[in-house]
């Protein structure tokens, strides 16, 4: 029961988990400290009376939040793993504002050898592919593959991992119980089952636009470094990689297309400084030396996956045999098929993975 007094602690706001840790070792217990009055939290000494105040109306009325918390989750099954746990992530603590718990749905693997992959929601059919290139290469290596679960390139990073037979992490903007983007709810099943939904709301927050923000210094505190794959001038993604810049995290940049304004955000930290990539090779040799060896020298041997009929289902064999009458729209496979929207786009997306699909200039779905 104790990590669901440190989740009420997290949700009452006001105070910084550095200053709560300290809070918590005077009062003895998160549940005590959740208890505690505004004169023994002042009495205490260590947060200033306008910090406390806030801390203290956060918590007005929610008394029974604990269990409340502990209610939800154990109906989810959600587990709480707060900042004192030896299953938060051990690079995350050292942030300079960690959560101070994690919702989580799956299980949280190893993060030692982890990278973050962030990039446009918008993405083409180059950086998809890229995105995914990488995130199956860098798994099958036995590197972690933390992305935050939206659209484009964090759906292929993700995507990717779990084709390699790997772990990924996906970081959200909503409760762990919500699928968001609604697409995504099949992919967000399958990253439970080989690694873990993680967000800093408690189960049922609705995705807010300050949330996505404020979750992306979780995906590059629990990696290593960063990799961006195409990302406009103002972006998100470019968010992240300036939190893993601010925290000492090494920042990898896909190049992309000169005329394409998904590429400028990326283009400008290669200016900056950041490292230019076109191999998980790169990636690994940089970040990863202690893998150097078996898994290095075997990236790219495996499987031949030139050939669809090997490699693919016999949904997507029926889309490919589809695309031989031409290009086709995402409607109009859809009305081939009778299949829904969201189950194609995810047929399609991993076919664009595996090479066999792209999409032309009419956003039209053609045989690669």
């Amino acid at each position: 029961m104790e990590e669901f007094y440190w989740a009420a602690l997290g949700a009452a706001k006001g105070i910084g988990t550095a200053q709560m840790l300290a809070l918590t070792d005077f009062f003895g217990s998160p549940r005590k400290l959740y208890e505690a009055t505004e004169a023994d939290i002042l009495g205490a000494g260590i947060v200033p009376p306008k910090v406390v105040s806030v801390f203290v109306k956060g918590r007005k009325g929610k008394e029974h939040l604990p269990e409340l918390l502990w209610e939800r989750c154990e109906k989810l099954h959600i587990r709480v793993v707060p900042v004192v746990s030896p299953l938060y992530p051990e690079r995350l603590k050292r942030i300079l504002h960690p959560p101070v718990s994690l919702y989580v749905k799956g299980t949280i693997p190893d993060c030692r050898f982890s990278i973050g992959m962030v990039g446009s929601r918008l993405a083409d059919a180059y950086g998809l592919k890229t995105a995914g290139f990488f995130g199956k290469v860098l798994a099958e290596a036995g590197i972690v593959i933390v992305s935050g679960g939206a659209k484009g390139i964090d759906t292929a990073s993700h995507q990717g991992a779990l084709q390699g037979g790997g772990k990924t992490v996906a970081v959200l903007g909503c409760g762990v119980d919500m699928a968001y983007p609604p697409a995504n709810q099949r992919l967000f099943a399958e990253i439970a089952e080989q690694g873990a939904l993680v967000s800093e709301y408690p189960p049922g927050t609705e995705p807010k636009p300050y949330h996505f923000p404020e979750r992306n210094r979780i995906i590059s505190g629990i990696s290593r470094g960063v990799i961006l794959v195409e990302a406009a001038a103002r972006s998100g993604a470019l968010i992240t990689a300036e939190f893993a810049m601010d925290e000492g995290r090494e920042v990898f940049c896909v190049p992309g297309n000169i005329f394409s304004d998904k590429s400028a955000g990326s283009h400008k930290l290669i200016k900056d400084g950041a490292r230019l990539t076109d191999s998980p090779q790169d990636v690994l040799e940089e970040m990863f030396p202690e893998l150097r060896g078996e898994a290095h020298s075997n990236l790219f041997m495996g499987e031949d996956d030139t050939v669809p009929s090997c490699v693919c289902s016999k949904s997507q064999r029926r889309v490919l045999d589809i695309l031989t009458q031409g290009p086709q729209t995402l409607d109009q496979l859809v009305s081939a098929t009778g299949w829904k929207v969201a189950d194609m786009s995810v047929i399609l997306l991993e076919l664009q993975l595996k090479g066999f699909v792209e999409m032309d200039a009419s956003q039209r779905y053609v045989q690669a």
